[in-house]
């Protein structure tokens, strides 16, 4: 059995003023973000995420507005934190290289053959 769906109605698009009161699932949420439902339903519960419109059993439902404002602030804290992410990434490898110097390598091996030493007093 194949199911035929009008493409009219289908490629309709939502109209602006409807679009600010539409109620959409939490899947439909999630997929905005491409993130999984449970991460949706975690952000919802720790009160990052907007709360839903309506909440009954088997019926949960955001509105559009609210999820859309929560996705746009969500990917401008993101951009404005690329700046500090590029320095972090920078000072850690600027640590990666000094930490493979062979002073490093060499006070860490020592480091460890006194602890595994110390470990091994203490268990006797």
């Amino acid at each position: 059995m194949t199911i035929k769906l009008d493409p009219k109605i289908a490629a309709r698009p939502l109209p602006a003023d409807v679009a600010d009161v539409a109620l959409i699932a939490a899947d439909i949420c999630a997929a905005i973000g491409d993130v999984s439902v449970s991460w949706w339903h975690e952000e919802v519960r720790t009160g990052r995420a907007p709360k839903p419109a309506i909440q009954q059993p088997r019926f949960t439902r955001w509105r559009l507005l609210d999820v859309r404002r929560f996705w746009a602030e969500r990917a401008a804290h993101a951009s404005a934190n690329a700046a500090s992410g590029e320095r972090m990434a920078e000072r850690a490898k600027k640590a990666s290289i000094k930490a493979r110097e062979p002073a490093a390598v060499a006070k860490a091996q020592a480091t460890r053959k006194a602890r595994i030493a110390a470990r091994e007093g203490a268990a006797t």
